[in-house]
């Protein structure tokens, strides 16, 4: 895979091989490399800065959920995230009927899968499934969850509807992804697009702020004329640079403004920054 040009890894990105319009990666394929396990950690301590140079990466924190807030405009979410919370613990406050500083590691973790689970269309015996709880519990946990986010669930169910008396739904900035099983006679097939057809507005508008953001940052970078700046990879909802090591500090802090300020929603978008000598320790 190395260029014998460069001497470097490159990847070929594509704009239209996904449902959701993220782009993907292959040959080789750099979204896929799994953060958690020690291989994946391993495979990205690989990928080194230059000499004097250090990595930075600069990642959406929770985008898709601050999506979630802004298009079904839950004043619950909306007031969480615009003032700072820990979203987790305070859906976990929320559900538990608990201060959220008695809010327990345990209870924040079945939060966070209610949270993300959502997105996804989980359903409760998904969620029971995960969090390994009964069922009946699990819809309990899931009833509360949009007792107090009523929005959400509205949202959900206009989406689905329109889903199904349109053919398609639309991210917030009008792209349109199509869903033709959405009038599948299949009961699994329909239910897959239902639960497609909620995600897809939150995935497709997080693809297309991510590269608005690269837009931006790649003006402000052709302003500069710069050589000793590049953005090299994006996966996902981060953005990897390579950055010298006498201007790292405040170009980093500029890159995460650009990110910050790539759209305007009704929560505040926040990328975080991390830095190091290889795309592992820039985590």
């Amino acid at each position: 895979m190395v260029s014998p040009k460069t001497e470097r890894v490159h990847t070929s990105y594509h704009q239209a091989v996904t449902a959701t319009g993220r782009l993907s990666s292959t040959d080789p394929n750099l979204q896929n490399i799994p953060i958690r396990s020690e291989q994946g950690r391993k495979i990205r301590q690989a990928f080194i800065a230059p000499t004097n140079y250090k990595i930075v990466a600069i990642d959406y924190s929770q985008i898709e959920l601050r999506i979630m807030a802004h298009l079904s405009n839950d004043k619950g979410l909306v007031t969480a995230f615009s003032e700072g919370k820990d979203i987790h613990r305070a859906t976990a406050a929320e559900i538990f009927a608990v201060e959220l500083d008695e809010v327990t590691t345990d209870q924040r973790r079945s939060a966070k899968a209610i949270n993300f689970g959502l997105i996804y269309g989980m359903s409760a015996f998904g969620l029971a499934k995960q969090l390994n709880i009964g069922r009946h519990q699990a819809q309990e946990y899931q009833d509360k969850y949009f007792q107090r986010y009523p929005g959400v669930l509205t949202y959900m169910e206009d989406t689905r509807q329109q889903a199904s008396e349109q053919g398609f739904v639309e991210t917030l900035f009008g792209r349109r992804l199509y869903l033709p099983d959405i009038k599948a006679k299949n009961g699994m097939r329909k239910k897959a697009a239902e639960r497609a057809a909620i995600n897809a507005p939150m995935q497709g508008t997080a693809a297309d702020i991510i590269k608005k953001a690269m837009l931006a940052v790649a003006a402000w970078l052709s302003e500069q004329n710069d050589d000793r700046v590049k953005m090299t990879m994006q996966v996902h909802d981060e953005l990897i640079f390579e950055i010298h090591q006498d201007i790292v500090e405040e170009t980093t802090a500029k890159l995460v403004e650009l990110m910050n300020n790539a759209v305007e929603l009704s929560v505040p978008l926040i990328a975080e920054a991390g830095m190091g000598d290889n795309w592992d320790e820039a985590h």
